[in-house]
């Protein structure tokens, strides 16, 4: 049988969304998987439905961040001139943690220790990702000294992957990465309206808003959060810190977050990878909070534009609470996009499977 090591960084929850997206697309019946990381167990076995053995691993920060928008530039850069000042015997230990593994194939998104250390012990590995942490380092802290030598080296690691997939839409890398770019990676879910009237009471004209900003904490402004008529608003459950006859907490509908998503009217979200694209295959208008320096624009917000329904906003004005006629624009807004198959996970997969 052959063992895939799957190393997922937890900066987030969209590269969960897109590595469980190829997983759930391979054919695992002569497989293993051990997958690496530090996301919560919970969200993983939610998200990956093959058999996996789960070892808690870090070994990435990728960004660090004051909050789901915004980096903490200061932080980042004492994080990444702290790890690399042993860079050397953490690889040597990373390259000895694989070997202890003995895996046919790495499969990494996106940390780039161990795919240097699979290089060094001359075990393939394919790394897969919208970013790169080379990239947005540079981005935001290649001004720093000391910067560009760092930056070099996430550059040298991420070059050892025999290929660097990128599913559309991702932003531009660096050219000296083995990219290829494929399809849109996304989960399709399961419209299930019916299940979220019969929870919340909702009679068949009650509209609902997904909010879901990431897997990094925000401080939402429920103080000033708009009350609309005909609307309940779904949110993650930490961030309700008030009750509000309107407010939902996710897991009070009991649906995993694809189909929750799909069996939305809205989504509000902010410029990522998972949620955008996963917006616009299952054809949910979205209210996109934009980053600006966030190295994913302009392209994603572009692709999301010409691809679905989207309406763009700022912090301050969800601050303000000064988004309300944007939501009901949205609501009211036709889909008259072509469907997007997201057939990049299976593209991805066939790829795993001829390399394993």
């Amino acid at each position: 049988m052959k063992h895939l090591v799957i190393d997922i960084t937890a900066h987030g929850f969209g590269h969960i969304a897109q590595t469980a997206a190829v997983l759930n697309a391979l054919d695992c019946t002569n497989t293993r998987l051990t997958i690496r990381s530090c996301a919560a167990e919970e969200v993983l076995r939610e998200r990956i439905h093959h058999p996996f053995t789960r070892i808690h691993h870090q070994q990435d920060a990728g960004m660090l961040m004051h909050d789901a928008l915004r980096v903490d530039v200061t932080a980042s850069m004492d994080w990444y001139e702290h790890f690399h000042a042993t860079y050397a015997s953490r690889k040597a230990q990373a390259a000895h943690e694989l070997e202890q593994l003995q895996p046919d194939l790495l499969f990494a998104n996106v940390p780039y220790l161990s795919l240097d250390a699979a290089g060094e012990i001359g075990i393939p590995s394919v790394a897969l990702c919208s970013l790169n942490w080379a990239d947005v380092f540079h981005a935001y802290c290649g001004h720093l000294p000391g910067a560009g030598k760092i930056r070099e080296a996430v550059l040298q690691a991420y070059a050892q992957a025999s290929v660097f997939l990128q599913p559309t839409p991702s932003m531009d890398m660096h050219p000296s990465l083995q990219t290829q770019t494929i399809a849109p990676i996304a989960a399709i879910g399961t419209p299930q309206r019916t299940l979220l009237q019969e929870k919340t009471g909702a009679s068949e004209h009650t509209r609902f808003v997904l909010v879901a900003l990431g897997g990094l904490g925000m401080d939402y402004p429920l103080d000033n959060w708009p009350y609309l008529p005909g609307i309940l608003w779904i949110f993650p459950d930490n961030a309700l810190t008030q009750s509000r006859a309107d407010f939902i907490p996710a897991s009070f509908i009991g649906l995993d977050y694809v189909d929750l998503l799909a069996s939305s009217d809205v989504v509000m979200t902010k410029t990522g990878y998972g949620t955008q694209t996963e917006a616009v295959v299952n054809q949910v208008p979205a209210l996109c909070i934009s980053r600006p320096g966030w190295p994913e624009e302009p392209n994603l917000p572009r692709w999301h534009q010409q691809q679905g329904e989207v309406l763009f906003s700022d912090w301050r004005t969800i601050q303000t609470g000064a988004f309300a006629q944007q939501i009901l624009a949205l609501l009211e807004m036709p889909w008259e996009k072509p469907l997007v198959l997201p057939t990049g996970a299976s593209e991805a997969a066939a790829l795993l499977e001829r390399m394993n």
